[in-house]
């Protein structure tokens, strides 16, 4: 008797064990297939407030170095415009000049070969 009250009691855990099994199977089968169906939504996320003033505000010496920087630039481009402007101015005159020069002042060679 000893042995049938063991081997029912074995096959009652084991009966409890498979519905047990079976249930914790069932609610994952449920639970996959809701959440095909169910549009998922995105991950929500803890937000938080912007701190405006510290990015609103740039140190007014940042904004003086930098309006500097552009004057400066401004300044090197105009000078470098006009030293331009004489430089190609030079070069043309004296072009001109000297092809002047040769077309009606220098004397033609003389072809006297006796």
């Amino acid at each position: 008797m000893n042995y049938n009250e063991e081997d029912q009691q074995l096959k009652r855990q084991q009966q409890a064990l498979e519905q047990r099994e079976q249930a914790i199977r069932l609610r994952e089968l449920e639970l996959e297939i809701a959440g095909e169906t169910q549009e998922r939504e995105p991950p929500l996320y803890q937000t938080r407030k912007e701190n405006l003033e510290k990015k609103s505000t740039t140190p007014w010496w940042k904004k003086l170095l930098f309006m500097s920087k552009l004057f400066a630039l401004m300044v090197v481009v105009f000078v470098a415009t006009r030293i331009a402007y004489w430089l190609a101015l030079g070069i043309l005159v004296s072009s001109i000049t000297w092809v002047s020069y040769k077309l009606f002042l220098e004397k033609e060679p003389s072809n006297n070969k006796k």
